[in-house]
């Protein structure tokens, strides 16, 4: 395959039936760098991007350096972070649960077809090459690890 080939990056309409359930877009294996070129990577798409901290009611369309965030969020128990991406009229959204996994999600009821899914899989390909790490899309859960990936991207320096 080639370098910007994803792995089992295909359309399959069973992995996107509405079921109650949202999808997944992990990174397993993120640090606070991998953070830090995602969310710096963000600041430069040309999507709609919108930040927000919980306890000052803020929005923002600049998302601040990972290191600050999770500083903040380290140093105030109560607060909380969301930042919701739009591509291709498909929102992701993250919640900043942990250092360790860049996790965002989506509504499968979004991704209807294969124009729909190509959202999906440039939303994948650009956490994967951004964070320089694989990305896995699974069921929502909380034991990414465990779980079968629907479909996965490798970034070319990494297949």
């Amino acid at each position: 395959m080639g370098g910007r080939e994803g792995v089992g990056m295909q359309y399959r309409s069973e992995d996107f039936e509405v079921d109650g359930a949202l999808r997944d877009v992990c990174i397993l294996d993120a640090s606070i760098d991998a953070w830090r070129n995602v969310l710096a990577a963000l600041n430069s798409v040309d999507w709609t991007v919108s930040f927000n901290w919980t306890l000052s009611d803020s929005i923002d369309s600049r998302v601040p350096d990972a290191s600050e965030l999770f500083h903040r969020l380290e140093s105030n128990p109560e607060e909380s972070a969301s930042l919701a991406v739009e591509v291709g009229g498909i929102w992701f959204t993250c919640y900043f649960f942990d250092v360790d996994e860049i996790e965002f999600t989506f509504d499968p009821g979004d991704v209807t077809d294969l124009e729909s899914f190509t959202a999906v899989e440039e939303f994948v390909r650009f956490l994967g090459d951004s964070a320089r790490k694989r990305v896995v899309v699974t069921m929502e859960g909380t034991d990414h690890g465990a779980m079968p990936a629907l479909f996965e991207y490798f970034p070319g320096a990494l297949l």
